[in-house]
């Protein structure tokens, strides 16, 4: 018994020095590639999310031959990242096809030499085919066996085997660029968990691991760059969506706040939208007007899958909305124009439920001077009784059908309500409108980049798992009685 504790704490000490070393070796790799790459231009974002895509080839993973065993996202440690590394190139000097015929014929020309190599050890040493299997000689204690699953002329994907140290799945791919002529877009996705607790430690915790994989790839975009003989658009990007993972079916929110429902369903609104016109800056009131562009479609009424209707599906579901800050809970069966829906808000360590009620659904068609005739959807909502704010916020989706351009826009008007409580009172008095305007600022820039990603992946065959909120209850007796019981009661509110 004592020898098999000292085995044991041997063993966790030399783990323990591994990763030390592990830790100074990617350290001293981070200042060489910051020194290196001073001149790279990199933007990075990365927004906490409830559910994310799955990885859109797992399936073909497990039907692909081959001697050692996948490791799926299942098998790994910690949460979940998805991540898009993406580069625009505008007067490309080679087709998006014989831009990735050099990826196949030497893929180390694109990775940086220090950071790690590919080596193929199954496969044709002359071209590639799914099942191929590469090993990533990777700098530090740990390294990265692949397998292809997907080859198309400009897209392929690797799946993580035994061993790696993440679990999941990586796509490269180029496609056209979505509003730029004579430009397309490269990008780099992934949906990996940690392989284990100790990576997870170096990628989630500390960030090191992250670092670097960020610098490995963003190096890959710019190789991809240079070969192309093209010019930059803008910044590198990066985006990440963090997920806490739940392996199991989590309890839709509007479930477990049903009792909530019930409080809101029969309470009034705060103020009183008939002196709309008294509602001036003058008087005390905020008037906001928030608007970005969206990618553009052809001239014409909104496309099936295009960026209008993608952003209409977003705006209908609450998507939009920075989860950190706001989350919208609604039972998702009911009709929009009869939506209660309560606003849970964080701030610090606090979390605030309001209620607010739809107020007007949109769906007509307006002339628009110079711009011509637009196809606009979208609703508003009132605040209730308890909500820290009175007034209306309505969400618009436009498309203008002479020229095929879209765009979100917000309109809102608001007014500090009257806060009882002494300690939130202060509080939204210090920290009230910047979040406002946070909420109106981070809302236009994580609509922007859904329907991006909505637009990009239409091509896949595998759709984004289903956000909690949006949950059928059909199936569910229990709640589909307090749907109908929630919808009577508010057509008596109403009637009243």
């Amino acid at each position: 018994m004592i020898l098999l504790n000292t085995l044991k704490q041997t063993a966790y000490k030399l783990r323990l020095l591994v990763a030390l070393i592990f830790v100074a070796l990617v350290s001293a790799l981070v200042w060489f590639f910051s020194r290196r790459w001073n001149l790279l231009i990199v933007q990075e974002t990365q927004v906490p999310v409830a559910a994310t895509q799955l990885p859109p080839h797992m399936q073909k993973a497990k039907t692909t031959p081959g001697e050692q065993p996948v490791q799926p996202i299942q098998a790994g440690e910690g949460d979940y990242y998805h991540r898009i590394y993406q580069v625009d190139i505008l007067h490309p000097t080679m087709s998006k096809e014989a831009l990735f015929q050099k990826v196949f014929e030497d893929i180390n020309q694109f990775i940086a030499s220090e950071m790690a190599s590919f080596e193929k050890i199954k496969g044709n040493d002359d071209h590639w085919e799914v099942s191929d299997e590469f090993f990533v000689h990777i700098t530090g204690p740990w390294n990265g066996p692949v397998r292809l699953i997907d080859l198309h002329p400009t897209s392929f994907a690797f799946v993580t085997l035994k061993g790696h140290l993440e679990a999941g799945e990586i796509q490269f791919r180029i496609l056209d660029h979505p509003q730029q002529e004579d430009a397309f877009r490269f990008e780099i996705r992934s949906w990996a968990r940690s392989s284990n607790v100790i990576t997870n430690f170096f990628y989630g915790i500390i960030g090191i691991s992250k670092f670097s994989q960020t610098r490995m790839w963003t190096f890959f975009c710019k190789r991809v760059l240079e070969e192309s003989g093209g010019e930059l658009i803008g910044k590198i990007n990066v985006m990440t969506h963090r997920v806490h993972y739940k392996p199991q079916e989590p309890t839709p929110l509007w479930k477990q706040y049903t009792n909530q429902f019930d409080r809101w369903n029969s309470a009034e609104l705060n103020y009183d939208p008939s002196k709309r016109q008294e509602f001036t800056e003058i008087n005390g009131w905020h008037l906001d007007e928030y608007m970005i562009g969206l990618p553009s479609e052809r001239p014409g009424e909104p496309a099936a899958d295009g960026s209008w209707k993608a952003a209409q599906q977003i705006v209908s579901n609450y998507e939009f909305p920075d989860p950190s800050l706001v989350t919208g809970i609604f039972v998702p069966e009911n009709p929009l124009d009869k939506r209660i829906m309560i606003i849970r808000g964080r701030f610090l360590f606090f979390t605030f439920l309001f209620g607010v009620r739809v107020s007007q659904v949109i769906d007509e068609l307006r002339d628009v001077d110079k711009r011509g005739e637009a196809r606009v959807w979208g609703y508003g909502y009132r605040t209730l009784s308890g909500h820290f704010e009175m007034g209306e916020i309505t969400f618009e989706i436009w498309k203008f059908l002479k020229s095929g351009e879209v765009e979100f826009q917000m309109h809102a008007y608001s007014k500090p309500a009257n806060i009882t409580n002494p300690f939130y009172r202060l509080g939204f008095r210090l920290f009230g409108r910047s979040l406002q305007k946070r909420f109106g600022a981070t809302s236009l820039g994580r609509m922007q980049q859904l329907v991006i990603e909505r637009i990009a992946d239409t091509t896949e065959t595998e759709k984004p798992i289903e956000t909690p909120e949006v949950q059928s209850i059909a199936n569910d007796e229990d709640a589909s009685r307090k749907v109908e019981e929630i919808t009577q009661a508010d057509e008596q509110v109403s009637a009243s």
